[in-house]
């Protein structure tokens, strides 16, 4: 059994960070006393007794097999070779984990948060680099983590900023709002409630003044933002997940109970999924489904039309008209360009 290995199995995590930060004080400071170790330690993760970090340099030295030595003559220990902190050798789904991280950084990208981030992620990679056991180019073959966003042409990080310190401070904002439905920028008072990102493109909800109700704003639909002086208070009743969780996808407004007839083909991948947490699922005796779910009704119709002939909505009324009248308006679309 490996020095990480041992360590894995031995240790919690409290004694692995303290143990380790004793390392790192001891690579880092110049020869630091047992009295200097116990008040860097205590002032970083609590309150720690010099003989409690005494056994901790015993286990790092002979458990671990670290070269730590008390040099008398300074009065403090040190590493008498270079070497690096055995962590424990990561286990496949640790990897996978990993790896997901590293790739769900890159949302982050024109955010405040960037620098940060893609420290961290150096991090990760250094930490990756000797604790797997298979090489790059096969962990290329036997793994990939390919999650796809729509990358901005805007840049938000100044308005992500300002967003994310008035949702902190609790302040109102004054944002020009440009409506891709109405295609008009207009101003709006905000009490800024939390940031989100959909898909790649961040958001943040919040009362709008104008509306007299909660509200969602994509960031890089922002033209202009000043935090105010005023302060607001989050409306009582307000439950983030519940508003969260009220969106089929990102619409919440509108939101209606629909059906859908999914044939036999279809059927087997509608079955297999939970699409959102208020469906329900009616099996038919030939293969074919219903599937009942409440949702916006605009973003309903494009998700529904994406499956072509294998669905049809059949409740409420309304949207089976629209989807009907989408239906006739692309068979015109398509009968023109077929003339041309």
């Amino acid at each position: 059994m490996g020095k990480g290995e041992n360590l894995g199995r031995g240790y919690n995590k409290a004694i692995l960070t303290r143990i380790f930060k004793i390392f790192q004080k001891i690579r880092d400071l110049s020869y630091p006393s047992l009295d200097r170790l116990a008040y860097e330690i205590s002032f970083e993760i609590g309150n720690v007794s010099k003989r409690t970090i005494k056994r901790d340099l015993a286990t790092l030295k002979y458990d671990l097999g670290l070269p730590i030595e008390y040099d008398r003559r300074r009065g403090g220990y040190c590493l008498k070779e270079k070497c690096e902190f055995p962590f424990p050798p990561l286990s496949g789904g640790e990897i996978i984990s990993l790896l997901i991280a590293t790739n769900l950084l890159q949302q982050f990208k024109g955010t405040p948060l960037e620098k940060s981030l893609s420290s961290l992620e150096k991090k990760i990679e250094f930490l990756l680099s000797d604790k797997v056991s298979i090489n790059p180019k096969e962990l290329e073959m036997a793994l990939s983590v390919n999650i796809s966003y729509i990358k901005l042409r805007t840049d938000i990080s100044n308005t992500f900023d300002k967003i994310f310190n008035a949702i902190r401070e609790k302040r109102r904002v004054i944002i020009k709002y440009h409506s891709l439905s109405s295609n008009e920028t207009r101003e709006r008072k905000v009490d800024p409630y939390h940031i989100y990102n959909f898909q790649g493109v961040w958001y943040f909800c919040g009362y709008c003044h104008l509306r007299g109700e909660i509200r969602d704003f994509a960031l890089d639909r922002i033209v202009d933002i000043k935090i105010l002086g005023e302060r607001f208070e989050i409306q009582k009743d307000f439950n983030l997940k519940d508003y969260l969780n009220r969106a089929f996808r990102i619409y919440k407004g509108d939101t209606q109970r629909i059906k859908i007839w999914f044939d036999s083909y279809q059927a087997r991948w509608i079955k297999e999924r939970i699409w959102h947490e208020s469906q329900e699922i009616e099996e038919l005796e030939n293969g074919e489904v219903i599937l009942t779910i409440e949702g916006n009704t605009e973003e309903i119709k494009r998700w529904v039309m994406s499956y072509g002939s294998h669905c049809k909505v059949l409740e409420p009324e309304s949207l089976k008209k629209e989807v009907e009248e989408e239906i006739k308006k692309l068979n015109e679309l398509y009968n023109i360009r077929d003339i041309i």
